[in-house]
């Protein structure tokens, strides 16, 4: 077997090249689902934030007001934990914008659906580095730079994950 991540030849239960675990001498990350290009990626993101953009602005104006801003900021971040949460635990792990521009993710131990725990792992990562924006200051660089390489990332790995798609053990894939 190959190694998706490096293309090494492996066996065993780790690439002797890479270090990716593998299971039962296979990469986790093989699939035979066709993996979603970038740009795919993006729609589906965009559509999402189109989504959830007045929904987060009132949390943010009416928590923002009745708290205080930073405590906004962090209910908004909640309020899209729970969007993501709610419709990527079900069996066909879409969110709205992806179910628009045909996507779905998937768990890339096995190719099914994904787990309450890679849910929470995969929008956990994202919202550590968003935390940081609400806190401001010299954070602010280092956040961007996370979310730039964060976005990025699918256009230099052969198994098209962001970072918070490796962490989470997840693949997006077309249907």
């Amino acid at each position: 077997m190959h190694c998706v991540n490096c293309e090494s030849e492996t066996s065993g239960s780790y690439c002797t090249v890479c270090g990716t675990p593998t299971l039962a001498g296979h990469s986790p990350f093989r699939t035979d689902h066709v993996l979603a290009g970038w740009w795919r990626r993006v729609g589906a993101t965009l559509i999402d934030n189109l989504i959830l953009f007045l929904p987060t602005e009132i949390v943010v104006h009416l928590a923002g007001h009745a708290l205080h801003d930073v405590l906004g900021d962090v209910a908004a971040i909640l309020l899209e934990g729970m969007y993501m949460y709610a419709l990527l635990t079900r069996p066909a792990a879409q969110t709205i914008g992806n179910r628009v521009v045909g996507t779905r993710v998937r768990s890339a131990l096995d190719s099914g659906p994904i787990s309450p725990d890679q849910v929470l792992r995969r929008y956990g990562f994202v919202a550590f580095y968003s935390v940081f924006v609400v806190v401001g200051g010299a954070a602010v660089t280092l956040v961007g730079l996370c979310a730039i390489l964060d976005s990025l990332a699918p256009l230099f790995t052969p198994t098209k994950q962001t970072l918070h798609d490796r962490f989470a053990k997840t693949i997006v894939v077309r249907q």
